[in-house]
């Protein structure tokens, strides 16, 4: 393996804390990581979730996308189907080789998995993950009648070679990509053939600061406070316009993170609107029906015509940007579009919030949406910030992708809103089973239990520090991996035996008390080790749950089950940490 990439997979490995002394597996992480965030960024990604297994044939990794959304669980499936009434899906599969050539035998056994994966003969997978993914997968296709069209398919064939374009195997691509299309099954069908150099660059961007050079003719200064604040609005042409939302393969940016409004799917009354503008040819009605784009940008620079901004987010608009996106082969009259543009450029990430609520507030927003704008989060980002300390310092999250290009800071410290509503949610309201959908889905079960301003910070830190702490274990192996679905049980387990099962209020002073008697075991490596190897201890070894069935973490059954020993799991676990 050439020292570049080595040293990124490093960088990797290092960032994500994965402590992984195999290097073949280590390779495998890698590439499924680069190969999911190049197709759908990094929110709400989870690593181990994209693995097959160990002894997985085939196939080392599957990332499920719906709706721009990786899915995990049927439920996950379900709440898209819920928002959106349609689904749009793309399914990736990754096998990688850390081989420095490119093998036609390998690649065609890759091939080979991939088509039986889709077919009905599948019952040769034989690992608990990739039952998994045999499950969701006939759960879309079980459900055609909610797809938007037929899923995309991707196919990512890593290796630590030099890719040359070698005819006989693209040749095989070739009659592999023809014979999956004649299946009726997919859209889309591409092959995504990389090499030492296109893994390294698929891996630097999905770090790349976001940046936009395009002409902007039609325009007008709104208002200019300094050359660091200043508003602009005016026309773009699509072919101007799409400068800024693909990428140089065609592909979207992940620039719509900051929208609190999913794309909401075709179906939709604005967006079939929308799509009926397109379609008529009328290129100057476009701009007079709708709303326009709405960015916000932490820089930008004017010479002449040619803008420049970096860092920037589409904060209203993504409707319209997808919509866009979907037709933009639909002819060479689109090019021609013209699409109302207002761009802020700001370093005020309160203004910036300000903008997002404002621009946002003219259509009905889920509750949860907004969450990521309220006072209480802010306050909330504060807070972490008053633990200093190396061993105790998490990063709380509250604007997507905030800490992205930060170096020093390692990502799997970063705490994002979905994973804070899911540690709290496991660990203080007794909830671990339901913490495996997507969090608009838990968030909107939970109700309004959660970021109340009168709530104490510490709860959601402690809930964060928890996760880190046990995951951490689990990623070294000095709790063995096997038990990582027993996570979220272990937190709620882990306030039980120290704190008890009587808790004060979220808004109590006694909280602070409370959530401190965690916190000092937590902040003690000894005991933090014992407390949680005993807890897993006593789930796999005294209890009546099936661990090999990976749903019975799932059930409401099984946490009920775990709280009613909860007098005995705390005396267990006071013998064992003695």
């Amino acid at each position: 393996m050439d020292r570049i990439t080595s040293s990124l997979i490093r960088q990797f490995s290092d960032d994500y804390e994965l402590h992984l002394s195999n290097d073949t597996v280590l390779f495998e992480y890698f590439c499924n990581f680069c190969a999911a965030t190049n197709e759908n960024g990094l929110d709400d990604i989870e690593l181990e979730e994209f693995t097959t297994g160990i002894s997985a044939q085939g196939i080392d990794g599957i990332a499920i996308i719906v709706n721009n959304r990786f899915v995990y669980s049927i439920d996950d499936i379900n709440e898209m189907i819920r928002l959106n009434k349609t689904i749009k899906v793309k399914f990736v599969l990754v096998q990688s080789k850390t081989s420095d050539k490119f093998d036609n035998t390998e690649m065609l056994n890759f091939f080979h998995y991939a088509k039986k994966f889709f077919s009905e003969d599948n019952h040769i997978f034989s690992t608990v993950e990739m039952t998994r993914f045999i499950e969701l997968k006939n759960y879309i296709f079980d459900n055609a009648s909610k797809l938007e069209k037929n899923p995309e398919l991707l196919l990512y064939y890593c290796t630590t070679g030099v890719w040359n374009n070698d005819e006989t195997l693209l040749n095989i691509i070739k009659e592999t990509k023809k014979e999956l299309l004649s299946t009726n099954l997919f859209s889309n069908v591409n092959f995504k053939i990389c090499g030492a150099e296109e893994i390294q660059n698929l891996y630097r961007k999905t770090f790349s600061e976001l940046t936009a050079t395009f002409k902007f003719e039609k325009k007008v200064v709104m208002y200019s406070l300094s050359e660091d604040e200043i508003g602009y609005c005016g026309v773009l042409p699509f072919k101007e316009f799409s400068k800024i939302i693909l990428d140089e393969e065609g592909m979207l940016k992940p620039v719509f993170e900051d929208n609190i409004r999913d794309f909401l799917g075709t179906n939709t009354d604005v967006n079939k609107s929308i799509e009926d503008t397109i379609a008529s040819g009328d290129n100057n009605s476009f701009s007079q029906l709708n709303n326009g784009i709405m960015i916000v940008t932490s820089f930008s620079n004017l010479s002449g015509d040619i803008m420049n901004i970096k860092d920037y987010q589409i904060v209203n608009g993504c409707q319209t940007s997808h919509m866009l996106y979907e037709h933009k082969n639909d002819g060479q009259n689109i090019d021609e579009l013209m699409i109302p543009v207002r761009i802020i450029s700001t370093r005020n990430e309160d203004l910036k919030n300000k903008i997002t609520k404002a621009t946002n507030n003219q259509t009905a927003i889920k509750k949860e949406q907004l969450e990521a704008l309220s006072t209480f989060q802010k306050k909330l980002e504060e807070y972490y910030k008053t633990y200093t300390e190396p061993n105790e310092r998490l990063y709380y999250e509250r604007r997507s992708g905030q800490y992205r290009n930060t170096d020093n800071i390692l990502k799997s410290k970063i705490v994002t809103i979905p994973s804070q509503i899911k540690t709290v949610t496991a660990m203080f309201l007794d909830n671990p089973h339901g913490v495996s959908g997507q969090y608009g889905t838990i968030a909107k079960n939970v109700g309004n239990r959660l970021f109340k301003n009168s709530d104490k910070s510490i709860i959601y830190y402690t809930s964060a520090l928890a996760l880190y702490r046990i995951e951490s274990l689990l990623k070294s192996g000095i709790i063995d991996k096997k038990y990582w679905r027993i996570r979220y049980h272990a937190l709620m387990l882990l306030r039980v035996v120290i704190s008890g099962e009587e808790m004060p209020k979220f808004n109590a002073k006694k909280m602070e008390a409370y959530c401190q008697k965690i916190l000092d075991v937590l902040n003690s490596e000894d005991l933090c080790l014992k407390y949680f190897s005993a807890i897993v201890q006593y789930i796999v070894e005294k209890t009546n749950l099936d661990i090999q069935n990976r749903k019975t973490f799932e059930r409401k059954e099984s946490t009920d089950y775990l709280i009613g020993k909860s007098n005995e799991i705390r005396q267990y676990v006071s013998e064992k940490i003695k």
